[in-house]
């Protein structure tokens, strides 16, 4: 088969991976004694073909315990790593039986990861490299987070991407106006992916960690239809003013708190220069919006 025509069938296949064909016939129940037309009975919830044992479905429920049908884990994974974007886009567009739940899916993700730091010792981030940082404070926070708390660390992390996210997408071609509990589970599966790729970092090489910035782009493009350039600087922009408030709310608290002493210097620059700093982050956020905003009106004139 030629690489066009493989290219094209997966092209197909991220669009549309799974194909219902409901049937037509009546049936009656083998559960529940229920008459009824499709494909699943609308009293127990049975399938319409579950009769006697056969090899048939012995073959079914061993493609079970591997997670090969439609809406495991493996399946959903696989999903994340080839159409991630249109993925998250039928999940929240109500096609709900397409994948795994992304909530179980995220924390099943969390314990592997766990697991591979107690086992191999190997961390998303080398302690020894945080100890000798000119902010002790915010060093144990994100040992915390990224070492200590990986699953939880990783749920904080990226719930500051949900509100940029939200505003500098907010007029895209596709899911224009999502809400910021769409939002919630955008991040609910961008999480699951870049702990994936920290299990597959550790499974293979290091390298592979780079490929998370280039899948937040893959995935963004997918979901939301901007093309190359207006979703590279749009997943950018995004990426440095959820991790500078991330770090400007960190060093606050710590700040507060009196984790971090007291003098002339941290005096003006926490209380003048972050809080600065976080005003013109607001701003370009609101160019940004803006900028989409003006661009949706474009594309409907």
């Amino acid at each position: 088969m030629r690489i066009k025509e493989l290219s094209r069938r997966f092209r197909a296949w991220q669009v549309a991976p799974f194909h219902y064909e409901g049937a037509a016939e009546s049936h009656t129940c083998a559960n529940c004694g229920q008459s009824y037309e499709g494909d699943f009975c609308p009293v127990c919830g049975q399938r319409h073909d579950v009769g006697r044992v056969s090899w048939k479905s012995v073959g079914q429920e061993l493609v079970k315990i591997w997670g090969m049908e439609s809406k495991s884990l493996l399946s959903s994974v696989l999903q994340l790593l080839g159409r991630p974007g249109y993925l998250i886009g039928d999940y929240i567009g109500g096609r709900r039986q397409v994948c795994y739940s992304p909530v179980s899916m995220l924390f099943v993700m969390a314990v592997i990861a766990t697991v591979i730091v107690q086992l191999t010792g190997v961390k998303m981030v080398e302690i020894d490299a945080v100890a000798t940082s000119p902010f002790p404070a915010l060093a144990k926070t994100v040992v915390w987070m990224l070492v200590d708390h990986l699953g939880w660390g990783m749920l904080i992390f990226t719930t500051f991407l949900i509100l940029p996210t939200w505003l500098l997408f907010r007029y895209a071609p596709r899911h224009t106006r999502h809400t910021l509990p769409e939002g919630i589970y955008i991040q609910l599966f961008m999480s699951t992916l870049v702990l994936l790729f920290f299990v597959l970092a550790r499974a293979f090489t290091s390298w592979l960690l780079w490929l998370v910035p280039v899948y937040y782009c893959i995935a963004y493009r997918q979901l939301f239809g901007y093309g190359i350039w207006g979703t590279v600087w749009r997943t950018v922009l995004t990426w440095l003013i959820s991790y500078g408030f991330a770090l400007m709310f960190a060093l606050e608290i710590q700040f507060i708190l009196g984790l971090i002493p007291h003098n002339e210097e941290t005096i003006n620059a926490y209380t003048v220069g972050i809080p600065g700093l976080f005003i013109i982050f607001l701003v370009v956020l609101f160019i940004g919006y803006w900028v989409g905003k003006r661009q949706a009106a474009r594309r409907k004139g």
